[in-house]
């Protein structure tokens, strides 16, 4: 396999040119390789690229270079004041030793159905800006995802930043990762909603799921029953009823499917009422 260090972005484009693996911190990379599940014939390291390291806010969203890690995530005000469902997905990322190696866009071009910092990613309308030799386009994370651990990135495509629509002081969001174990665990379900709030009226509503299907997806018929609503119990329901419908889980050796399929109820139907004030402790 060829190694190349990347000294700049453009230097990192034109190695991609007939085909590479980008590499930053590895950790979904360097396993695969290792345990014969891809090959590579050219890996170009990125991970020294600090233009691409970045949290800021900028023109009222919020920009996430390529190489934030998750420990950077945990380290930024902006994060945790604007973006709390992310900054929760960050707490129950892996370890202290893997958050502060794993990149942010790592995550998201491995492609994992229970990838971590998707679900609430998604419920904030996240953008992937994507960079090659020919040109940069932007995608929104909704279409980035194809089926499982396939993106629409292009083989000469590197992921430069992420882009989200920051949370209000009156919107809610809540956040859950339901896993075997408290740390080091692969999600058997990832839920965040997000209600864009006016007054006393959902103005607009998220709800993303992952682990329950081929890729980390928005419930739209979920989200339906809530948008342009005074959310009471009625409506709760209804959402968690079309949440659970939405999925389309296996059965694995973490979860079957049919619980998944009824976890994706329960725990939509928790978060509602977490984040609007309904219920009081930590979804369980």
């Amino acid at each position: 396999m060829e190694f190349l260090r990347a000294g700049s972005v453009d230097e990192a484009l034109a190695a991609a040119r007939d085909g590479a693996a980008f590499v930053a911190g590895g950790t979904n990379l360097v396993p695969d390789v290792l345990f014969g599940r891809k090959k590579i014939a050219r890996a170009v390291d990125i991970s020294r690229l600090d233009e691409l390291r970045y949290i800021e806010e900028a023109d009222g969203k919020i920009r996430i270079g390529a190489l934030a890690t998750v420990t950077d995530l945990l380290d930024s005000e902006l994060i945790r004041d604007a973006a709390s469902p992310l900054y929760e997905s960050a707490l129950e990322f892996a370890g202290p030793l893997v958050r502060n190696r794993a990149s942010v866009a790592g995550n998201l071009m491995d492609a994992s159905p229970a990838a971590d910092l998707a679900p609430p990613l998604l419920a904030q309308d996240a953008v992937v800006e994507l960079a090659s030799a020919e040109g940069e386009r932007a995608l929104p994370l909704s279409e980035f995802f194809l089926d499982y651990r396939k993106t629409a990135a292009r083989p000469e495509e590197l992921m430069t930043a992420i882009v989200i629509e920051p949370l209000g002081a009156e919107d809610r969001c809540a956040y859950y990762k339901l896993q075997l174990r408290r740390a080091m665990a692969i999600a058997v379900l990832g839920v965040a909603v997000a209600l864009r709030m006016n007054g006393s009226v959902c103005a607009d509503a998220a709800i993303s799921l992952g682990a329950v299907a081929a890729v980390p997806y928005r419930a739209h018929a979920a989200e339906g029953h809530l948008r342009g609503r005074e959310i009471a119990e009625a409506e709760i329901e209804a959402a968690a009823a079309a949440a659970a419908e939405s999925a389309r889980p296996i059965d694995d050796v973490r979860a079957s499917a049919a619980y998944r399929k009824k976890m994706c109820g329960v725990l939509v139907r928790r978060l509602l009422r977490k984040a609007l004030g309904m219920t009081q402790g930590v979804v369980a």
